[in-house]
């Protein structure tokens, strides 16, 4: 960014009519973020999009720090390189009271920072979090645990080092109640920690379910199959979770699912006489898209 002007790049990238400011793969670096936020054309931005570039915490203490920012209400900052610290910077900061959606997938947070977000006293009107990529089960549980992030709706905790312990915690909160769709995808969760979810009274107005490449097996599906909360689901993506054609059959022949639009089953060795069960499904009156290879 050393060759190109700042108020150039904010001039290009404003979009003045949505209060929008995308900075997507920008190349940007902490010191472009730090001039960008001292910019006063951006202080009526509310939604801002920071993903694939280089901002570590420097850059996002600024935007924390910057009065221009105070009234963002998304702040997406995927792909990037931030920490614990910078984490710890956006849950304490007065500019994000009404930050609604925040999306730090693909740093470098761990539980610490998942416990900053969920003790925030600043971040109560989160709708949509994305956060990781090193939370593990402690960082699952303090999110579980949380008495601030009592708002979401959508929960994004893909490739986090999750087991089953992490799962339970989430499937047992009492305060994610309101969530309707959970991104589980790259962890390691199992049959327990998939039971628990199946059988949650807190997820009960999921309709989004992703657990691609989790190892939860037949007794995984099994559990899908047989869940008594699971029934607002829309969308299921088991994409090689490992249930094999005895765990795609019991799902296919289950009455559980009436809502159930979308089936991932990608990688799961399905056989044909499986499929055609789906096709015939008195149970799946709604199911549009079954996919069982790329």
């Amino acid at each position: 960014m050393a060759d190109k002007n700042i108020d150039q790049l904010i001039d290009e990238s404003l979009n003045i009519e949505n209060n929008e400011l995308d900075l997507r793969e920008k190349e940007l670096n902490d010191d472009d973020l730090v001039q960008i936020v001292k910019s006063e054309k951006i202080k009526t931005v509310t939604a801002m999009f920071l993903e694939f570039n280089e901002i570590s915490d420097k850059g996002i203490i600024a935007v924390a720090e910057s009065d221009n920012c105070k009234h963002v209400t998304v702040l997406n900052l995927f792909k990037n390189e931030v920490t614990d610290e910078g984490v710890k910077s956006i849950a304490s900061s007065k500019n994000f009271l009404n930050l609604s959606e925040l999306i730090m997938s693909d740093n470098k947070v761990t539980a610490e920072g998942a416990r900053a977000i969920a003790s925030s006293k600043i971040l109560g009107n989160l709708v949509s979090l994305w956060i990781g990529d090193s939370l593990g089960d402690e960082g699952a549980i303090a999110i579980a645990e949380s008495k601030t992030l009592t708002r979401l709706n959508l929960l994004s905790l893909y490739r986090n080092n999750i087991g089953d312990e992490g799962a339970e915690a989430l499937a047992n909160s009492e305060n994610l109640s309101k969530l309707s769709e959970l991104n589980l995808n790259w962890n390691f969760i199992e049959e327990d920690g998939v039971r628990s979810i199946a059988n949650s009274k807190v997820l009960q107005n999921l309709t989004q379910l992703t657990l691609t490449y989790n190892p939860i097996g037949l007794g995984g599906a099994k559990a899908i199959a047989n869940a008594h909360s699971l029934s607002n689901l829309t969308l299921l993506d088991l994409f090689e979770a490992e249930v094999g054609d005895a765990g795609a059959r019991a799902i296919a022949e289950s009455d559980k699912l009436p809502n159930l639009e979308t089936l991932i089953l990608i990688h799961n060795d399905v056989k044909n006489e499986t499929q055609e069960i789906f096709k015939d499904s008195k149970n799946f009156k709604k199911l549009s898209k079954v996919v069982f290879r790329q």
